[in-house]
């Protein structure tokens, strides 16, 4: 298993990426949708800005008291603030896990969000950090599909181009 701070590197690492990614983004493909019922590029930055914390917050409290309350936040969020409104999910999030015994979490009976029995540390794993990776991922696809940017792998992998 991987501890407290391989997990945070990973979270930083993404969320560098995800900063690079919507930095490609051109403002008139801010309202690009891949489908009417899908979100458009906009509303995927606001939530992508609470969609790692959330369940951060959900594994270490065991509810979704806080989700609101993010809600809420990510919705006043706009793309020209969105870099400073990952940083302060990233830094959120360093803060809630400061305090987590990881040989505690390692064996802490919980349940993932859709009621599978797992540790305190698989779910943060298969929560927060999942979040980072797949609504990444989400985001270059839309970034492409939208003709906002040419990139390639290495851009949604490692946040940047090639050397």
């Amino acid at each position: 298993m991987i501890g407290k701070e391989q997990l945070l590197a990973s979270m930083r690492h993404e969320t560098g990426v995800i900063k690079h990614l919507a930095s490609k983004v051109r403002p008139e493909a801010l309202d690009w949708r891949p489908t009417p019922k899908q979100r458009s590029t906009r509303e995927l930055l606001a939530y992508m800005t609470q969609m790692a914390l959330s369940p951060t917050l959900y594994c270490l409290k065991g509810n979704w008291e806080h989700a609101p309350g993010l809600a809420k936040e990510a919705e006043r969020s706009t793309p020209e603030g969105f870099a400073g409104a990952m940083d302060r999910q990233l830094a959120r999030i360093e803060e809630a896990l400061a305090d987590l015994d990881e040989e505690a979490a390692a064996d802490r009976a919980a349940a993932l969000p859709w009621g599978t029995p797992t540790t305190q540390a698989a779910a943060l794993m298969d929560t927060a950090l999942k979040a980072f990776v797949a609504y990444r991922m989400q985001l270059f696809l839309y970034a492409k599909q939208s003709g906002s940017a040419e990139l390639g792998s290495f851009d949604c992998w490692a946040g940047k181009p090639p050397a």
